[in-house]
Order: C-alpha cells, then structure tokens, then sequence
C-alpha cells in the first residue's frame, strides 16, 4: 500500500465522546462535551482528560478536583450535541430538558439519560500550553441495570452503541469484526 505524509494535525482524531459532568461555584451541574478522553491504568483504572481553551468546566476541574464522565450514545447524541454547541460561560445550560442526580461516590452531576458514567477524583493536572491535562482515579462506574449480564470482559460496543466524533460528525459503531486472538482465520 503506498502512503502519503499529512500535516499532523487535530482534525483526525476519531473517538468516543463524553458528557463531562462538573459542579459550578453555586452548586448547580455544569455539562460539557469533551473527545480528548483516554483511559490508564497504575494500580487502578484513570481517565485521562485534556481540555483547551477557556471552559466553565476546566475552571470547575482545577477548582473541585472532580468530575463525571458520561458516555454517549446513539439515543442520548442531540442532548450532548447541545451540551457541546453551547457554553456555560454565557449562562446557565438549561435550554434542553434532561435530568440528572449526583453521584453515588463522588459529588458529581450524572445525567440520567447516559447509560454508563464514571465518577472521578483527578490526582493530577499538568499545565500544557493552552490546556490542562488531567488525570484521574475512577473512584465508580455507573451502568443501567439492563447490561448487568454483559460480560464485562468482553464488553459489547454493539449493545452500548457509544458514538465516535471524528470532527464536526458523529459515527455509530458498526458491527463486531471478531475477537483477539482470531487472527490466523483473517490472515490471506
């Protein structure tokens, strides 16, 4: 296969999206939308998060040291679309209805509509230049009680259906391909 060399940029980062879920000064949910999300493990499972610019939500992260991450999916993708399209800076994000509770471990706002969340306490945030990294322990993942016989081994994207941004649209996940270690029935 012949290749090509392109610019590194941004623009091709396709990955799960989350509704970040932060607490403002006043005590009321903040929500954001925020794709530079990966997860990491040292001793036990953390998110890591970076996020640019000004937002209402970083400022609640360095100020609270915490933070939900709530995945989203086919049948909750317009509420987050809103969440990502508007600002909080501005004023309060309540244009939408949707609902949501605090967090069975950390206090943190969960939006009811997502189907699996994670509750997170950020041990440590590196200034970068424009952004702050953030990583943080999962302290509780919250799913909906409907997936409580998947294998959580071998989770099943097809039955979740998280969604996939890549820049400026959103993707549903296809079918499944096969499993690891199939791979000398694939070789040609």
């Amino acid at each position: 296969m012949e290749k090509m060399n392109i610019k590194p940029d941004w623009v091709f980062s396709p990955q799960p999206m989350y509704i970040i879920g932060t607490k403002n000064e006043n005590g009321t949910p903040n929500f954001c939308i925020i794709t530079w999300l990966g997860f990491s493990f040292d001793k036990t499972p953390h998110l890591m998060m970076t996020i640019g610019g000004s937002k209402l939500t970083k400022t609640n992260i360095l100020r609270e040291k915490k933070f939900s991450a709530n995945m989203i999916t086919e049948d909750n993708l317009w509420i987050a679309d809103y969440f990502g399209t508007t600002t909080g800076e501005a004023k309060e994000k309540n244009d939408l209805s949707y609902g949501y509770k605090w967090g069975e471990y950390v206090e943190v706002p969960v939006i009811n509509e997502c189907h699996w969340t994670y509750e997170c306490k950020v041990n440590k945030v590196i200034e970068l230049d424009g952004a702050h990294l953030f990583l943080a322990e999962i302290e509780n993942i919250q799913i909906d009680k409907e997936y409580e016989s998947m294998d959580m081994k071998k989770i099943d994207l097809t039955k979740l259906k998280p969604v996939i941004y890549a820049p400026y649209n959103y993707f549903s996940i296809g079918e499944k391909l096969g499993e690891m270690g199939e791979w000398q029935q694939h070789l040609k």
